[in-house]
């Protein structure tokens, strides 16, 4: 047998590994897997009990893959109510906001009246009160799905 004969012959059983790898990894794609579209919404609007408004409700899976935080309003030097700098939004109209705590991992928007900004602590004049609690970090996510904008989280 020839050198090259010799040579053929080796590459076959590589060439036939090869083959067979693509065909498999070809194939493994086909297999049916849940789409996002399949798979229950991890948010939703839900109506506010006196608001035409409805409030986000996020399943566990929900708050977990926007990382949600929380924090509670607390009473500022003067009496004001004071929240962490991350809780504030501001809507398209320049309208600050911030979501208050309303039920298990529901969240309604509040706008409020910014008295000032002091590092990373806000005072309101007016829209929530000391003790409720706020969305920190996540809260850009749900004013998202209040707006339309991007409801899958």
């Amino acid at each position: 047998m020839s050198d090259n004969s010799k040579k053929r012959r080796a590459r076959v059983p590589i060439l036939v590994i090869g083959v067979a790898a693509a065909v498999i990894a070809v194939l493994s794609g086909c297999a049916k897997t849940p789409t996002a579209a399949s798979q229950p919404p991890t948010a939703k609007l839900v109506p506010t009990a006196g608001s035409p408004v409805p409030s986000v409700q996020l399943t566990p899976l929900g708050a977990v893959r926007i990382g949600l935080e929380t924090a509670k309003v607390t009473v500022g030097q003067g009496g004001e109510a004071t929240f962490p700098y991350t809780a504030l939004l501001y809507e398209s109209n320049g309208q600050a906001a911030v979501y208050v705590a309303s039920g298990p991992l529901t969240f309604t928007r509040h706008f409020v009246d910014v008295d000032t900004i002091s590092g990373q602590v806000v005072t309101v004049k007016s829209g929530v009160t000391p003790g409720v609690t706020v969305a920190t970090d996540g809260s850009e996510e749900l004013l998202g799905v209040q707006n339309g904008v991007g409801v899958e989280t």
